[in-house]
């Protein structure tokens, strides 16, 4: 059964698939580097609340 608490997540493994699709080996995704992206997309996702609204909208009129 899937977890309906939990909406979205990014793991360590997502971040280094990402890397791989840029041509970056998993060896350069260091414990710095992730911390450095986590730093990121938590900035990006600062108008989180924007986004959900905005998927709520396009849901209930799907």
């Amino acid at each position: 059964m899937a977890d309906t608490d939990t909406i979205f997540v990014l793991s360590k493994v997502d971040v280094i698939d990402c890397a791989r699709e840029m041509g970056i080996p998993e060896e350069a995704i260091t414990d710095d580097i992730l911390a450095q992206v986590k730093k990121g997309v938590e900035w990006g996702l600062e108008c989180w609340a924007d986004v959900v609204k905005e998927a709520i909208n396009m849901a209930l009129k799907s």
